[in-house]
Order: C-alpha cells, then structure tokens, then sequence
C-alpha cells in the first residue's frame, strides 16, 4: 500500500524593489478598490565563469481594498517597497482569441520605505513608514470583478 505524501502548501512570496510606473488605482463594479503596482527588483549571482552577475525581473503587482487606496496615496513611479503575497496565476483570451497567462503577486503586508509626507512636515517621526497590513482584503473577488 502507498503511503500518501504529506506535502505542504506554500504560496508565499517576499520581494523588495522600486516601482516601475504610478499606481493605477480602479474600482470594481461593488466598489471594491484594487490597484495595480508594476515592481521592478534585481537578483544577484556568480555565472558560470565565476563572475557576479545581476539580473532585473518585473512583476505586477495586486493590492486590494483599503491597502490599494493607501498604496495609491503613497507610493509613486521609483518608490522603494517590500512586499509580501502570493503568487497568482489567470488565464484570459487575447484579441485573437488565443489563451494566455498572467502570473502577479497578489500583496498582503506593503513596507513603505520613502518616509511620509507628513515626516517632511515636520512630524517628530524621521522613521521610513511602517509595513501596513489589510487583514480584511477583499480576496473572494472574482477575475470578472477586476476593473483591467
């Protein structure tokens, strides 16, 4: 008799880069914000002739409810995030009605490393903004529900 493999299921992701355009901030048909994030970040490593090497990767980024408003709010084309979330992958029929896939990072924790506005202003903070967190995302949306 087989044994079942135990397997964990592990879709988690960390990654910290700079944006690549501005937020792109729309609004689901129920009123559910959800903003689009392009992030740019660079992996580090010696090629095969022992040289250090470093490679650019993007990604889009999805951030959903009142943590899109806020990412709208502070982050811009060039800011310096860290983002944790998910990977996600969708399928959607192009102009020629051919399938294609699109993999993104769905965000559940942002850290904001620019320092806010308000510090500018002479806030007594001079901390960079704290990561915020949205525990109550509203991630039961459907594919047909997303304004893009």
């Amino acid at each position: 008799m087989a044994q079942e493999i135990k397997f964990p299921r592990l879709n988690s992701v960390i990654v910290s880069g700079h944006l690549t355009r501005d937020v792109e901030l729309r609004y689901t048909p129920k009123g559910t914000p959800v903003a689009k994030i392009g992030i740019a970040f660079n992996r580090v490593y010696k090629n095969a002739e022992g040289t250090w090497t470093e490679e650019s990767n993007f990604l889009d980024v999805s951030s959903w409810g009142k943590q899109a408003e806020l990412c709208s709010e502070r982050l811009h084309k060039g800011s310096p995030v860290i983002i944790e979330g998910y990977i996600k992958t969708s399928f959607y029929n192009d102009k020629e009605n051919q399938q294609r896939k699109f993999v993104e990072i769905v965000a559940t924790k942002f850290h904001f490393l620019e320092k806010s506005e308000s510090t500018y202003e002479g806030s007594p903070s001079s901390e960079p903004a704290k990561g915020y967190n949205v525990e109550d995302n509203d991630q039961n949306v459907t594919d047909d529900d997303v304004p893009f």
